[in-house]
């Protein structure tokens, strides 16, 4: 293979979440005004223009290549412009560098990627705040989640992709783009050179105004990522109108459905789906004769009985006449279970229309509720022991979680959220009864057959992921009763369930490709995997293999051994490692000790390394550690050939062992001159 020399021009394969000063996320802009002006877009993964400074030589950064960028326009999401005269230079492995074909043409875009990606995310002051439940993909809006699928993506397409993104600060951008989505995103566009373009949208719309204390005050990070719902969606509508179809979470028409909930009083009265009674109550109902809750809590309350009463003979059930008690009033495009209100008896429903379209406490203090929805729902609420969360990928249940709601707070919320992933676990909210637990899933599964018909009938297609979530409650030993409770669109919670993000970013790519001919089982087959996998079985057993195809193994066992040149904190590398799924920082996998405060991993220099939290913080976009080995393409840290290095000065020790066998023991060691990371 020819070497690169230094004055080569070349497109190196950028990532703004993992070069350049990961921490201030450069984007690389078609134009100057592009990321000066507002909504800000550009290439955030993608092959830009560079220049290559030194020869490229085996013996150094493991044959890594060292450029600086030639492209001179790079932004940040505030509209910060990067230097180009810094003289800054990165190393980048040879298989992200390519020669420049049209380099005396020098543009972004200058080779057809298999798939062009246009995002469009959170751009505001206050930076995003994933709650913890969401797991180590973070929660949809976030750029953990975008880096995590693309870091997926990039395991079976390599860098045959790229993502452009577009920041979204308030209404006024989404408004621009809603109106220019023709213009912008035409067929002259770069990304439209890609064999596949597709959009992915990771806002969350919400009725409520910008910046309203609603928004602000609740939740940790301000109100970040919630955009006007009207303005999102004319946008969504523009950019799919221009030819370019939605893939993150749905389509529009879908996507809307579920986010504004109004499913859950349109299919009421279709018995084998089963709904509580729900209705909805217009607000003009509500607002007329000043704001009078209570004459719309009575006209709300009929409602709801009557809905009650014929859900029961649809079911063919002998109709009831005890009056509802209970139940909950809630709004549409609401998240993180906010926005719900649990009421008993007409005075409460009436407190509750009021606390939801009129005013509330939030921080002590009493405050508006300044939301633009034409309704509010109520239901009925359904006595339950447990919440079962069915998540379908491809149209198949691919896995279930068990969660419930413990206590419901003095302000009528729902609070002290549990979880549980297996039915053992479970089993102690249902009474020890596996075989009612075991019943109520049943149910749940046969229900999800209906509910993907109908998913089915909203957009003629199978979404890559959707999530089910049902009430169960024990009504017998071995019996029990389930209801609907809310549909979740793509980019729902996974609550840190193992595996379960491959297989959604997996199914993500196939509807990304969508009639692609060449592909395959992502999960059976990555890029490459014949050549990696020939390489691991000769070296490793076959048993250590992750199942998911990979070729790394999904534990490993580090020893550092305590010498005198050495230090506690490179000690404490010693352990057992396991592989954290769906991470791949640097294209690679990625190891957590049992403790959780080390972590193998692949720096941004071709090396392997292990470190602490402050590698974490940076996102692993860096190069250090306390031990260290020089990479090798396709070859597991456990296989590398020589010795592994303690910092820092770097000096090979034999004494360092890196295994996927628990009972390995390092050979015995000589002196060593090292010191401390």
């Amino acid at each position: 293979m020819e070497k690169f020399k230094a004055g080569d021009d070349v497109l190196v394969f950028y990532r703004m979440t993992k070069r350049c000063r990961p921490e201030r996320k450069y984007l690389a802009v078609l134009d100057q005004r592009h990321g000066a002006y507002r909504p800000r877009m550009g290439i955030s993964d993608g092959w830009v223009p560079a220049r290559v400074v030194a020869d490229q030589d085996e013996k150094d950064h493991a044959g890594d290549v060292k450029v600086e960028y030639t492209w001179p326009f790079f932004f940040t999401q505030r509209g910060h412009m990067a230097d180009a005269c810094s003289g800054w230079t990165e190393w980048f492995p040879a298989h992200h560098v390519r020669k420049d074909p049209d380099a005396k043409r020098q543009r972004l875009g200058g080779l057809e990627p298999k798939l062009a990606i246009l995002t469009f995310r959170w751009g505001g002051l206050n930076e995003i705040i994933a709650p913890a439940q969401w797991g180590e993909t973070g929660s949809s809006v976030s750029d953990i989640f975008i880096d995590s699928y693309c870091d997926h993506f990039q395991q079976h397409i390599g860098a045959d992709y790229e993502v452009w993104t577009v920041y979204i600060e308030d209404k006024s951008d989404m408004d621009k783009v809603a109106d220019t989505a023709h213009l912008l995103f035409s067929g002259q566009h770069p990304l439209r050179r890609a064999r596949k373009v597709c959009a992915m949208y990771h806002l969350y719309p919400t009725g409520f105004e910008e910046h309203c204390v609603p928004t602000s005050e609740t939740g940790g990070d301000g109100g970040a990522a919630l955009v006007d719902q009207k303005a999102f969606f004319r946008m969504m509508q523009a950019v799919e109108r221009a030819g370019i179809p939605s893939r993150f979470p749905h389509d529009s028409g879908l996507y809307e459905l579920l986010a504004s909930k109004r499913w859950t009083y349109y299919m009421a009265l279709a018995p084998h789906l089963q709904l509580p009674a729900t209705i909805a109550v217009p607000r003009m109902l509500i607002e007329q004769d000043g704001a009078d809750c209570k004459q719309a809590a009575h006209f709300a309350y009929k409602a709801l009985c009557q809905v009650r009463r014929k859900q029961q003979i649809l079911r063919g059930e002998t109709p009831s006449d005890v009056p509802i008690i209970k139940g909950v009033a809630k709004l549409g495009f609401s998240w993180e279970a906010l926005d719900v209100k649990f009421w008993e008896g007409q005075r409460g429903l009436e407190t509750a229309i009021s606390q939801l379209t009129q005013t509330i406490e939030i921080s002590d203090e009493i405050t508006g509720q300044p939301h633009d929805l034409e309704n509010l729902i109520v239901q009925e609420y359904v006595d339950h022991d447990l919440e079962l969360r069915l998540y379908v990928v491809d149209g198949e249940v691919e896995t279930t979680i068990f969660t419930k709601f413990c206590k419901i707070k003095p302000n009528n919320e729902f609070g002290d959220f549990k979880e549980a992933f297996t039915s053992a676990e479970a089993a102690q909210w249902i009474g020890g009864d596996l075989a009612a637990l075991e019943d109520g899933e049943r149910q749940c599964r046969e229900i999800t057959e209906h509910w993907m018909d109908w998913v089915r009938m909203q957009s003629c297609q199978t979404p890559p992921g959707i999530r089910f979530d049902y009430f169960v409650g024990r009504t017998a030993p071995g019996k029990a009763t389930v209801r609907t409770l809310e549909i979740c669109e793509l980019g729902f919670s996974m609550l840190g369930k193992k595996g379960l993000p491959k297989k959604v970013f997996s199914a993500m790519l196939r509807a990304c490709l969508e009639d692609e001919t060449d592909i395959a089982d992502f999960e059976d087959e990555p890029a490459g995997s014949s050549q990696v996998e020939d390489s691991a079985e000769s070296e490793a057993p076959e048993a250590l293999l992750e199942q998911n195809g990979s070729s790394m193994p999904s534990v490993l066992y580090i020893t550092v051994p305590r010498v005198a040149h050495g230090t506690p904190d490179q000690v404490k590398c010693t352990g057992k490692y396991e592989q954290v799924p769906g991470t791949f920082p640097n294209g690679q996998a990625l190891w957590i000790h049992d403790r959780g405060d080390r972590f193998l991993y692949a720096g941004n220099d071709g090396y392997w390394y292990v470190g602490d939290e402050e590698e974490q913080d940076a996102n692993f976009c860096c190069e250090s550690g306390y031990i260290r080995h020089a990479g090798a393409a396709g070859i597991p840290p456990d296989q590398l050939r020589g010795p592994w290095e303690r910092g820092p000065s770097w000096d090979p020790e034999i004494g360092i062992l890196v295994t996927s066998d628990p009972q390995a023991k390092p050979p015995k060691q000589g002196k060593g001159n090292s010191k401390a990371k």
